[in-house]
């Protein structure tokens, strides 16, 4: 017999598998990750297909491995399977309420719990992965109070709260509906058992569950990018599968623990461009797909996830223990990087951080954040040209062409605009992103201090340090010289804006130049001052200051 002659393939009610045995979300697996509004549709389909009196609601395929006589792992499904256990719960804490035990204990008994004999404990016929099964169990299933705060609650164990809520508060809807009468509720519990179908698919292995899921996904259903690759690999370490596990867990981890965000498939997407080549995220399996064929190369890669990962949070976070024997101004271009968004850089920054030495990644560092500065202002390539050479350049870090700034440089030069086409640029630049913008102002600030023996770093926190736009966003009758055209071509320039103490910048508003004037003066920053020497503001004024400003910029932005 074949391995496909072991699949089991049956489609019945949801509620059926439940009571059928137990099942186990293996700890590799994503956390709990539906939203409300998911929830919600489910709910509402259940709702109206019980109304309609339609005999069957499909929801879809669940994959799992079966593990003979112990719990079968969920590879695909989890996400339903839990909800419908919250749903099945909440209907039970219902008839409790009711003081009909007999209910609920029958719920409880037949879709919610099992009794284990060897330890004599009753467990929940599910079991999430390691991160969310004991909250599900405590805070979810048994009502039990969560001290965390909101925000110190992990992000899947919020989901799994507000799928609860939502779950609750429609049960409410439904008995109000119904004058109280929970035999309604019963018609739910029956309807879950019976009619809720699902296609279910228990594999032997999973390098068969892996054939399932790419089925499944040729057929359309909408699987996560991050699932697909992790059962992949899984496929194709084979006999090295446990490794490869504990490598998926370990990135997944570390990249959760730093960002509750979904930062798993860019994170897969940028280490492999700097591996590679560059990758859109549609495409993204594909590739993988089409390269990696083996064990060996599975695990080489699998191996490469783990090991990188702690890099990629470093590159996310200034603060990071990644960056403790670095200097304070390369913490400080780390963050920059992030403010002015240029993620298409983070395949050369996860190549070249772990090849060259100290100095060479900090002067490296340096001169990159030049550069994304020059590109954003020069504004003369797409997003896609960035990405293919930064991966490009990746490539050559990895094999050893690239080990220094110099060469770095060198490799760069073809996309990094001149002094001449930066400062050209530079004099009529426009901007809306206003943390671009005071980074920008503070930077020349801080020049002209530094010039002058001074030493005034702008804070950052927009509760002390603000964007000041001279010519004011709302153009009003004290704004005379200029049109509507006018200033929707002026407010947005970089000459027209400067950072200002928030408490004072609170005060000024849409008022008057000469309104403003005595405020300007009395500001710390000297870029702010000097706008105060003149009487009145014009668009030959705020054309004069950005060419001025310009000459500054290509000195800040050396690329050396």
């Amino acid at each position: 017999m074949s391995q496909l002659d072991k699949i089991n393939i049956s489609l019945k009610g949801i509620g059926q598998y439940l009571k059928l045995k137990g099942l186990m979300v293996p700890k590799y697996q994503r956390d709990y990750a539906w939203e409300v509004k998911h929830v919600n549709d489910l709910l509402v389909d259940i709702s109206n297909a019980l109304q309609n009196e339609e005999k069957e609601y499909f929801i879809g395929s669940i994959v799992v491995k079966n593990n003979e006589n112990k719990r079968s792992e969920v590879v695909d499904g989890q996400q339903r399977l839990a909800t419908i256990t919250i749903i099945i719960n909440s209907i039970k804490k219902i008839f409790e309420k009711e003081g009909n035990e007999k209910k609920a204990n029958q719920i409880s008994n037949d879709f919610l719990m099992t009794h284990e004999l060897r330890t004599e404990e009753d467990v929940p016929r599910l079991i999430l992965n390691d991160n969310d099964h004991d909250f599900f169990f405590n805070h979810v299933l048994n009502d039990l109070p969560n001290t965390s705060t909101k925000k110190g609650t992990r992000l899947s164990h919020q989901k799994l709260l507000d799928a609860k809520q939502t779950i609750d508060d429609k049960l409410t809807q439904i008995l109000e509906a119904n004058n109280q009468n929970s035999d309604i509720l019963i018609d739910w519990i029956l309807y879950i058992e019976n009619n809720v179908k699902v296609i279910w698919v228990e594999v032997p292995d999973y390098s068969n569950a892996f054939t399932i899921f790419e089925t499944l996904n040729d057929r359309g259903l909408d699987l996560a990018i991050s699932d697909l690759l992790k059962n992949y690999l899984f496929h194709k370490s084979a006999s090295a599968i446990k490794q490869a596990q504990q490598n998926w867990i370990t990135m997944v981890s570390v990249l959760e623990a730093a960002d509750n965000n979904s930062t798993v498939v860019p994170y897969i997407k940028y280490l492999w461009a700097s591996y590679y080549g560059n990758v859109r995220e549609k495409e993204l399996y594909t590739k993988i797909k089409d390269t990696i064929k083996t064990k060996t190369k599975a695990l080489e890669f699998s191996n490469q996830l783990s090991d990188n990962s702690n890099l990629y949070t470093a590159l996310l976070y200034s603060d990071h223990q990644y960056w403790s024997d670095f200097s304070t101004a390369t913490r400080r271009n780390i963050s920059t990087i992030n403010v002015l968004g240029m993620v298409q850089i983070r395949p050369l920054l996860l190549a070249m951080l772990p090849k060259f030495d100290k100095r060479e990644s900090e002067k490296s560092l340096y001169s990159i954040l030049s550069l994304i500065v020059r590109l954003i202002v020069s504004g003369t390539l797409s997003s896609g040209v960035f990405e293919r050479h930064f991966s490009i350049t990746a490539m050559k870090v990895r094999n050893g062409e690239i080990s220094n700034q110099s060469e770095l440089l060198d490799a760069l030069k073809s996309i990094t605009p001149s002094d001449e086409r930066f400062k050209e640029a530079f004099e009529t630049f426009t901007i809306s992103n206003s943390s671009i913008a005071k980074y920008l102002l503070s930077t020349l600030e801080n020049y002209r201090r530094n010039d002058q023996g001074s030493e005034l770093i702008p804070n950052n926190d927009e509760t002390i340090v603000n964007l000041e736009h001279v010519l004011p966003k709302k153009l009003n009758d004290d704004w005379a010289g200029f049109d509507e055209d006018e200033h929707k071509l002026y407010f947005k320039r970089l000459g027209n804006m400067t950072i200002l103490n928030s408490r004072k910048n609170s005060r000024i508003g849409n008022k008057s130049f000469a309104e403003k004037t005595p405020i300007y003066s009395e500001s710390e920053f000297i870029i702010t001052t000097e706008i105060a020497a003149n009487s009145t503001w014009t668009k030959e004024l705020i054309n004069g200051r950005q060419k001025q400003l310009s000459f500054d910029a290509i000195k800040c932005w050396k690329m050396k």
